[in-house]
């Protein structure tokens, strides 16, 4: 690894930051079995559950010990699958606000994702742009973006997305709550494999970040045209970090190469500063000043989570938000209701 003397001074001119060689194969390998083992038992609960096809026969365990992503892409492919199972795989609740969290509501935090998300050669680099008491928020997810091979996709407003879209025109400060407007957050994007425009990597617009105000919600068609015309691609390799500015737009097509794009986000910022999203668990990464403080048991960081999906279940709240971000989700659930989509009770039913 060779971290530019330069990086903050990049970092801060430009709004992204791309890393080369920061990780190493091996870095990956508890995350990538942990994940293995996770897809096969969730599995097994989507299909004891109804939620999935039964194997068929002769099939039975064929999945068993694969890869990841091999496992991921055959289930994608069974008739009827919802993309919508894919949410337990994350590493954070259901986070859209007006969301209600259920009992069952499922997140995955192990002791692979956790051990990348500390992987001391990424706090290194972290450390370099917000210092050296660190903490991880709760705004982190899993990224799973299924092939889509001669699929097109453009860009437009942030209009809700699926596994097989565009990753649509955004700045993460807009999901971000008021109290954080000031808090210094850095997106640590990491892939587990090599990146290309074929596979939908990243776009960034250079420099966007230093305006004053965030860019509308919805966006109209001059912004997003702009924002294609300035894009800049960041292929990547297994290694890199992509480190990007809460300002600064992003986005990616979508994958259409004939495999999985499987990547994190985590979301790091100074432990004295406000978190993002203060409803749901931030864990230290690391603290020089008091080492004890870092998040080194798994089982303790998913029972933060679990206390908080019970006190939200408990207490009959709907996930908060951003109020342009939650004005947006608000409107497309009215769109959705009055196109008619809503559950209605049978007619004969209803007069027996």
């Amino acid at each position: 690894m060779s971290v530019s003397p330069t990086l903050a001074e990049d970092f801060m001119r430009d709004g992204y930051a791309v890393v080369r060689g920061v990780l190493q194969p091996e870095d990956f390998t508890a995350v990538r079995e942990e994940y293995a083992r996770l897809i096969e038992r969730r599995a097994a609960e989507w299909r004891r559950d109804g939620l999935l096809a039964p194997e068929a026969p002769g099939e039975e365990g064929a999945l068993a010990g694969k890869p990841f992503d091999e496992q991921l892409i055959a289930l994608a492919s069974v008739p009827g699958f919802d993309p919508a199972l894919l949410s337990e795989l994350d590493i954070t609740l259901p986070h859209m606000p007006f969301t209600s969290l259920q009992p069952g509501s499922k997140v995955h935090t192990g002791p692979g994702v956790l051990g990348l998300l500390r992987n001391p050669k990424v706090l290194d680099v972290v450390a370099r742009l917000v210092g050296d008491e660190i903490s991880a928020s709760p705004n982190q997810h899993v990224r799973l973006k299924l092939p889509a091979p001669g699929a097109t996709g453009r860009f437009g407003a942030r209009r809700g997305e699926t596994l097989h879209a565009p990753t649509m025109w955004h700045q993460d400060a807009m999901t971000q709550i008021p109290q954080s407007d000031d808090t210094t957050m850095l997106t640590c994007w990491i892939p587990l494999m090599d990146v290309t425009e074929e596979h939908g990597c990243l776009l960034v617009v250079p420099r966007r970040h230093q305006e004053e105000h965030l860019l509308p919600w919805p966006m109209d068609a001059d912004t997003v045209k702009s924002l294609e015309a300035e894009a800049v691609p960041l292929p990547v390799q297994q290694g890199d970090l992509v480190l990007l500015h809460k300002r600064t737009p992003h986005g990616s097509t979508v994958n259409r190469s004939e495999r999985l794009r499987w990547s994190f986000d985590f979301r790091f910022f100074p432990t004295h500063e406000p978190s993002d999203r203060p409803w749901f668990p931030s864990v230290v990464a690391r603290s020089v000043a008091a080492p004890e403080r870092a998040a080194t048991d798994a089982d303790q960081w998913r029972r933060q989570w679990e206390e908080a999906r019970d006190l939200f279940v408990r207490t009959g709240q709907m996930v908060p938000g951003r109020r342009e971000f939650s004005q947006l989700v608000a409107d497309s659930l009215i769109a959705r209701w009055e196109s008619g989509d809503f559950p209605t009770l049978d007619a004969a039913a209803t007069h027996a």
